[in-house]
């Protein structure tokens, strides 16, 4: 069956760029490693301003407000993000990146897309916007 061939390779795809990118950066220092997880909860907190709180990371992400919390505690405690005081709701927090989380964050992105552009070196231009093409569908399809 075509969708359970184009499903293995979909993971082959995510676990090589997971490969690739741990061995480009083992001697990085400060270290680029984040899980796919923890860079998720980065860009959704980027995209709101005015930061977010667990239970609208857990939805957004579509993971429990458990797994939301456990990561964001550990990314509170390495630096990239800090919890702030909800200026509407004094018994709840916004997460929102620091200084330091959003070089972070623009570090990886680049990273990616260095690393990414290498992975499509040599794929004609009409065929990566055919790519894009079908990932924005893909995206954009929620069932």
């Amino acid at each position: 069956m075509k969708e359970a061939e184009i499903w293995f390779k979909l993971c082959q795809v995510t676990d090589l760029i997971r490969e690739l990118f741990d061995r480009s950066h083992v001697n990085d220092r400060p270290p680029l490693r984040s899980t796919l997880v923890e860079m998720k909860i980065m860009g959704c907190v980027i995209s709101s301003p005015e930061g977010c709180s667990v239970k609208e990371l857990a939805e957004r992400l579509k993971i429990t407000p458990g797994a939301v919390s456990q990561n964001v505690e550990k990314l509170v405690r390495r630096g990239p993000l800090v919890r702030l005081p909800d200026e509407n709701d004094r018994r709840s927090v916004r997460i929102m990146l620091s200084p330091e989380g959003l070089k972070r964050h623009e570090r990886l992105n680049r990273e990616f897309g260095k690393l990414l552009a290498g992975m499509l070196e040599g794929v004609p231009e009409e065929k990566i916007a055919i790519f894009d093409e079908v990932l924005t569908h893909l995206i954009s399809t929620k069932r």
